[in-house]
């Protein structure tokens, strides 16, 4: 009496044996990944060809757009026509900002740093004041 079964495993041996089955390994998954996609590819492909030899065939003119543009470089120079040249890159990065962190990065440290030069400006201007009233004091003042 035969149950139709090549291996004679029952329960649980048998569903572990069918699940190790039905999972292959890596290689065999990316091998059948990798087909699928080189199949695909062709496919879009014939498609492409397809459509464009049905729209040449009908009469139409086919236009491709092709990103960027090309870029050919002059005999005598070697310069790429149409691109950037290369000081006007360095340039560019060096008018760049640097992105560091700087001292005043919380606000309140801005706040602190803004209060401190108003101080110092105002400590300035009430030397400046004594010394022109003391030069007055000494007719020594010349504004001009």
């Amino acid at each position: 009496m035969s149950s139709g079964d090549e291996d004679h495993s029952k329960g649980m041996k048998k569903w572990i044996m069918q699940y190790h089955q039905s999972r292959p390994g890596l290689e065999v998954l990316q091998e059948r990944i990798d087909d699928f996609i080189v199949a695909h590819e062709a496919k879009e492909e014939q498609a492409k060809l397809e459509r464009e030899a049905k729209a040449a065939e009908g009469g139409w003119t086919v236009v491709v757009h092709h990103k960027g543009r090309k870029k050919t470089t002059e005999d005598e120079t070697g310069v790429a026509v149409g691109s950037v040249a290369q000081a006007a890159v360095l340039d560019k990065m060096a008018k760049k900002k640097n992105k560091e962190v700087g001292l005043d990065f919380y606000r309140f440290q801005k706040r602190e740093a803004q209060r401190n030069e108003v101080m110092m400006l105002q400590s300035k201007f009430e030397e400046d004041k004594k010394r022109i009233q003391q030069l007055r004091a000494a007719r020594k003042f010349r504004p001009y």
